[in-house]
């Protein structure tokens, strides 16, 4: 029994040192079917809010005092009343670009900015201002490849902007893959 398990680990060991010795080489297509960074248009630290629109993509919910601040990946919070369960009203979106992640303390929502962390005042809904930003927070924070993504993507340009999201779209001699 000793002996099967010494050959079959001996076997693995071998293969992964002969593997390694190996350079994959990837040959880079004329054209791919791959994704594209959709990057932010205008200026990504302007948080403001607008009025309530549907929601498309929910990460992440909160409620606090009968009021529900639901996420809407990369974009913002949908602030709902919830006084009545049976007939929640949309009142508001906090508009939030590249934010990804909430937490509610009191009267402060926190939320990254995309590289940023934002404290943002909710004690007047009405009157929804950021009361604090911490620059650069969340360093090379932005819309990464989406989970388990695997294949060419185009390789984002620092110069562009702020990366919001990725698309899928038809790449001439991607440099980029995962």
């Amino acid at each position: 029994m000793n002996k099967i398990y010494f050959l079959l680990l001996s076997g693995i060991w071998l293969s992964l040192l002969f593997q390694s010795c190996l350079d994959p080489k990837l040959d880079i297509p004329e054209q791919s079917i791959g994704l594209a960074p959709i990057y932010f248009e205008g200026d990504w630290r302007d948080i403001g809010a607008e009025p309530a629109r549907p929601i498309k993509e929910l990460f992440k919910i909160y409620y606090k005092d009968s009021i529900i601040f639901a996420g809407e990946a990369l974009q913002g919070i949908h602030v709902i009343d919830n006084t009545d369960p049976f007939y929640p009203e949309p009142i508001k979106f906090i508009r939030i670009p590249g934010n990804s992640d909430i937490a509610i303390k009191g009267n402060t929502l926190y939320a990254n900015n995309l590289s940023s962390l934002v404290a943002i005042d909710i004690s007047d809904l009405n009157d929804i201002r950021v009361a604090s930003r911490v620059e650069n927070a969340f360093p090379g924070q932005g819309a990464p490849l989406p989970d388990g993504y695997i294949g060419f993507f185009e390789c984002p340009d620092p110069n562009m902007g702020a990366i919001i999201g990725w698309s899928e779209k038809l790449l001439k001699r991607p440099q980029c893959w995962r």
